[in-house]
């Protein structure tokens, strides 16, 4: 085949590679984001299968990519040449161009390769949403795990103390420190309360005009992810507890009420 064939051929499949490299990118960030994978499919695929065509669609970039460089390599050496007022032949041979190419390529990722694989670390100290893998709980652990301390006395029921531990463990994988799934963040009293005409979820005294008691009793089944919103009832009563008696919100988090939760989601 020639070379006026072969050229429209790489360039329509890099093309094509390069946008579904695109569709599955914006599968994984928004319509499927991290913490998905156990509750959503998008036709008929769940997000580790979307992972998985976006990784290979990625490869094949980088197969196409090195084909294209490697058939323009003497025109690359050419000009870099003339650049650098190297005195190289105008069209150095193509088969020694293309082993060059190769051994470049494949030198390149397997040093890349090399350097992930080494720099995997275990986690050995708490990080928010998520576990230790020796300490990982089971989803019926993780939800008889949450300390409902002073639940007798509804009058001390605390944010911090009583119902951060609900929101670290159920929904700091989309609203917590690296991400904030509608500008929502779990630990920021301004998303409950209200500020800079943001409409309050959180109604101290109110539960039952709270619309964050809406969201989480699953009384908008039409909302993003419902379901996944929705909490057990004992945690729910728990919730509107607090807000019935206030909505107690010290200015800042103790370091017990925080340290030792995570999520697996």
């Amino acid at each position: 085949m020639k070379r006026t064939q072969i050229d429209p051929i790489v360039d329509l499949a890099a093309a094509f590679l390069f946008l579904g490299m695109m569709g599955t990118g914006y599968i994984l960030r928004f319509p499927l984001p991290p913490g998905t994978n156990k509750v959503f499919t998008l036709w008929g695929l769940t997000r580790h299968q979307w992972g998985s065509i976006h990784f290979w669609l990625s490869l094949g970039f980088l197969g196409i990519i090195f084909v294209h460089i490697v058939l323009h390599w003497p025109w690359i050496v050419t000009v870099i040449g003339k650049r650098l007022n190297l005195a190289l032949r105008s069209h150095p041979p193509m088969k020694r161009s293309g082993i060059k190419v190769a051994l470049v390529f494949i030198s390149t990722f397997t040093l890349f390769a090399l350097a992930t694989h080494w720099s995997v670390k275990q986690i050995t100290e708490p990080i928010a949403g998520v576990c230790l893998l020796e300490n990982c709980p089971s989803d019926e652990q993780q939800i008889t795990s949450i300390p409902l301390e002073n639940n007798n006395n509804l009058s001390e029921i605390e944010f911090w103390r009583n119902i951060y531990p609900i929101f670290e463990l159920k929904c700091s994988s989309c609203h917590g420190s690296r991400q904030q799934l509608g500008n929502f963040r779990i630990d920021r009293r301004e998303d409950f309360f209200g500020k800079d005409n943001r409409n309050p979820l959180v109604w101290p005294g109110k539960s039952s005009e709270s619309p964050l008691i809406e969201i989480l009793s699953g009384a908008r089944p039409n909302m993003l992810m419902a379901d996944r919103h929705k909490l057990p009832q004992q945690e729910l009563s728990l919730l509107k507890s607090w807000i019935d008696t206030g909505a107690k919100w010290s200015q800042e988090a103790s370091s017990s009420a925080i340290v030792g939760h995570s999520t697996l989601f």
